[in-house]
């Protein structure tokens, strides 16, 4: 019996489907249908992958936010003579109250607003906004970006999980993998360097009775830790000690592996 694939078959219902990501996505999906780079995550139905399109709908938001931004701005201040300081100045600042509450990756000294795009060109985005009417840039206004566009998570692993592009809350990182957890879906996240999921726990099964959420964050971390050191004994026993799981579940899963590997043991018996 798989641990991980127990706990979320046995999880008690979780308000992931009434929350503020779903219902995010349920009502902008839709503008990945027509992106065949993303098209397959306006399909998407489990949690993670629900967070994982949004992600990709936020990168497409901010892109179409701030190009607005920039392209009105520079039509009231562009005349026949070209642009002066003061009209730069203006478009720069325009761009900038734009900005203002657009989620982002915080990655050294940039902000990455569209991660769906190299880091150079979010360097353009985040610092250099002006470079956009340079003829070698111009493309990214409008869709002529679609050829540049990168696999967001490969090009920016776990951090773009840690970040304002979703509501995941960092438990620890060990060895380029991000432990995350989602109060909406009460589960915890193993995201790994390709930003690709590597394990789920889900939390609060359907025999532990009335769930306790209070002090999550001091109550998941012996269980990260535990997953880490690869301690399965002390991953379930931390599950049950912090009253995330029920013994009844864990007892029940501990008792079929028993069983299951007895009977293997006697089949290859001479």
């Amino acid at each position: 019996m798989d641990l991980f694939a127990t706990l979320e078959r046995k999880q008690k219902f979780t308000f992931f489907n009434a929350g503020a990501e779903n219902r995010f996505f349920l009502a902008r999906g839709r503008i990945l249908t027509n992106r065949s780079s993303w098209k397959a995550l306006s399909r998407a139905q489990k949690p993670f992958d629900i967070i994982r399109a949004n992600i990709v709908i936020r990168a497409l938001e901010n892109k179409k936010t701030i190009d607005e931004a920039y392209k009105e701005a520079y039509h009231q201040h562009h005349h026949a003579d070209g642009l002066t300081e003061e009209d730069k100045k203006a478009i720069v600042l325009a761009v900038e109250e734009a900005k203002k509450g657009l989620p982002y990756l915080a990655l050294g000294e940039d902000r990455i607003y569209v991660p769906i795009l190299p880091r150079s060109f979010n360097h353009i985005y985040d610092k250099e906004i002006l470079r956009l009417e340079d003829k070698q840039f111009k493309f990214l206004l409008g869709n002529g970006f679609d050829v540049m566009a990168v696999d967001p998570f490969d090009t920016y692993g776990s951090a773009l999980f840690d970040s304002y592009f979703t509501n995941l809350i960092l438990v620890r990182k060990h060895k380029g993998v991000a432990a995350l957890f989602d109060y909406d879906s009460l589960s915890i996240y193993f995201v790994n360097e390709q930003g690709r999921l590597d394990v789920k726990i889900s939390l609060f099964d359907r025999y532990i009775g009335k769930r306790n959420t209070n002090h999550m964050m001091e109550r998941i971390v012996p269980v990260v830790d535990a997953y880490f050191r690869d301690d399965r004994e002390g991953l379930m026993h931390t599950l049950v000690q912090n009253q995330l799981i029920s013994s009844r579940l864990i007892y029940k899963i501990s008792t079929d592996e028993k069983k299951h590997y007895s009977k293997v043991d006697r089949h290859y018996e001479v």
